[in-house]
Formats: structure tokens, C-alpha cells, sequence
């Protein structure tokens, strides 16, 4: 696809400078985005964006930690040592 700033600006419904801030500096809300996105025809990549949340809820993520840190293997701590001076 070889599309002019105006057109893809056009065929996404965003202001061409709308457009041309998403590309030189990367700026846009996420509605604009997933307008460009669908207008380059990538739009599945966006999920890659935005992952599975780690959990629902503070529970949920407390009771994971728990069982992480249960999991994990214990490690052994030593004494300190005591060398006597000669």
C-alpha cells in the first residue's frame, strides 16, 4: 500500500494533521489509532498491544503472589562466619 499522508488521513476519517502528528511524533488517542490501524489493514496487530490484565481484581492478585512466593524455592542463609585473628 503506498498511500500519500492525505489519503491514508482520508481513508482512516482523521484530520491530515491529525495524521501527521501519529507519525512524526507518535501521538494519538486510541480511537485514531485504531483508525489508522484499520485503515493500513493491520489492525489485529493491535492486540499485541494490550495484554491479558496479570488479574481482575486486588484479590485475585494478592492470592497469585501468595502462591508464587510459596512456590519459590526457600534459600538456605548462613551464619556469619567467625574467623578468629591470629
Amino acid at each position: 500500500m503506498s498511500f500519500t499522508q492525505a489519503d491514508a488521513a482520508a481513508r482512516a476519517g482523521v484530520a491530515y494533521r491529525t495524521w501527521r502528528r501519529l507519525e512524526s511524533e507518535g501521538k494519538a488517542s486510541i480511537e485514531d489509532l485504531v483508525r489508522a490501524a484499520i485503515a493500513l489493514r493491520c489492525e489485529r496487530d493491535l492486540a499485541a498491544l494490550f495484554p491479558e490484565p496479570a488479574a481482575t481484581s486486588m484479590d485475585v492478585l494478592l492470592q497469585q503472589q501468595r502462591a508464587e512466593h510459596a512456590a519459590a524455592p526457600k534459600r538456605r542463609l548462613r551464619a556469619p562466619s567467625s574467623k578468629a585473628s591470629s
